[in-house]
């Protein structure tokens, strides 16, 4: 009740109308949920915990996005058809998550791409946007190929593509590698992630929310439903590991000399999924609860972080900490925000950030104990680039002008509060969650 009328408050005509539909439908969604197990809604509708859960962020997320677009409604001459776009985003993430039917989820998978690709080239920033797009399409794209040929293979010999019966489909590591590549790439994994940092800078703001929100929880999505089917003795388990893991070492590093805020938060979303994958390829029910909850808690957080860049960003005309710093002095009451959602994404209690990341560490420590060393180094330089992303924005002197900015507006801080809250308060209910 609150939410609609703030909604109506900050919004009027046509978006308010989308918006109060969809916060219905998740309202709906919500009280709908009377069995964890898998539900059998339709012919080819099944949903389980992990469908569920992720339903309920692509409909939290969307709404946020939308939310936080108020430059474009107010300003942009196409605003309707900018909401199009993200409605349609929204259904093709519904069906992905809901889908039974591996061929028809692999569409809606893939259809997922045409309206962030719109987003980008239709109200990035900058004229390298159409580059970013290009980048995008040829790394998930081709890295999903051989997942369409082995879908349809698939259908050929057992006559369905039912995705609960796919017992001997990665026979041999070549088949294995094809089938997790396309999530792989989508998650992303270290070595082929450049695609993600090259869509961020040029998106808008709501096009890297739904991003890093959603999008990169469709990689998870997939590799959650295939890896039990896999050969039990992946012959690159222990690559897959090690890399997602010493290379979430050497972006969490990267991240430490960078100046640019986007690129910074866009860059630590590669360094928590690089955690997921590795919790997930250990096949342990922790590991995989773990990265459930790592998913959820990360399209929250990172979200909300690009929310408060592009915040600071509409201001300033800047993403750089170095012209960008002591907005501490000038912004006070948005320095308490900035605070609690990096404070969230080191990991800091009571988000459910930590209970997954402890999770994901018990996880990995039990399958190899020498795990311990790059989760050690990415537990510090987590928090270290997080400090230094909030120390280096909040303090010392503005140096282009004497005065201050506007503090932010009701809409802002409602959408920062939306963003906070259920990281927050979803630790009390865990075990739903997923």
């Amino acid at each position: 009740m609150f939410l609609a009328v703030s909604v109506g408050a900050v919004f009027g005509g046509f978006w308010a109308e989308v918006i109060s539909c969809i916060l219905g439908l998740g309202v709906l969604w919500i009280l709908s949920s009377s069995d964890l197990g898998l539900v059998k809604v339709a012919e080819v509708f099944e949903l389980d915990s992990v469908g569920y859960s992720l339903v309920c962020l692509s409909l939290w997320v969307v709404l946020m996005s939308l939310l936080g677009s108020v430059k474009i409604k107010n300003y942009s001459k196409v605003s309707s058809v900018f909401m199009v776009v993200s409605v349609s985003l929204l259904v093709f993430l519904v069906l992905s998550f809901s889908f039974s039917s591996f061929l028809l989820f692999y569409l809606s998978f893939e259809s997922c791409l045409i309206p962030i690709l719109l987003m980008i080239l239709g109200w990035g920033y900058q004229p390298e946007r159409a580059q970013a797009g290009i980048y995008m399409l040829m790394y998930t794209l081709f890295g999903s190929l051989p997942l369409f040929f082995m879908i349809l293979s698939m259908g050929l010999d057992k006559g369905s593509s039912y995705m609960w019966g796919l017992s001997g489909l990665g026979e041999g590591w070549v088949m294995s590698v094809f089938l997790v590549g396309a999530f792989l790439v989508k998650f992303p994994m270290y070595s082929v992630h450049l695609w993600l940092l090259k869509a961020h800078v040029e998106a808008p703001v709501a096009g890297s929310m739904l991003l890093a929100g959603v999008l990169l929880k469709l990689g998870g999505y997939g590799l959650i439903r295939v890896l039990p089917f896999i050969e039990a003795g992946f012959i690159m388990k222990e690559l897959v590991v090690s890399l997602s893991l010493w290379g979430g070492v050497a972006v969490s590093l990267g991240c430490l000399r960078q100046m640019d805020m986007k690129l910074l938060v866009a860059s630590s979303s590669v360094v928590h999924m690089g955690s997921c994958i590795g919790g997930l390829f250990v096949l342990s029910d922790v590991g995989y609860k773990g990265c459930v909850g790592m998913m959820v808690a990360h399209g929250l957080c990172s979200s909300g972080l690009f929310y408060i860049v592009n915040l600071v960003y509409e201001r300033t005309h800047s993403r750089s900490m170095f012209i960008s710093k002591g907005l501490l002095n000038l912004m006070p009451s948005m320095s308490l925000w900035w605070f609690l959602l990096v404070s969230v994404n080191m990991a800091a209690p009571p988000s459910i950030n930590l209970l997954s990341e402890i999770m994901l560490i018990i996880s990995l420590i039990s399958w190899d104990f020498w795990c311990v060393v790059p989760l050690v180094l990415v537990s510090f330089f987590s928090a270290a680039y997080s400090l230094y992303l909030f120390s280096l924005s909040q303090h010392g002197v503005y140096l282009l002008s004497k005065g201050g900015f506007l503090g932010g507006s009701v809409g802002e801080y409602l959408v920062l509060f939306l963003h906070w809250t259920p990281l927050n308060l979803l630790i009390m209910s865990f075990y739903y969650v997923i």
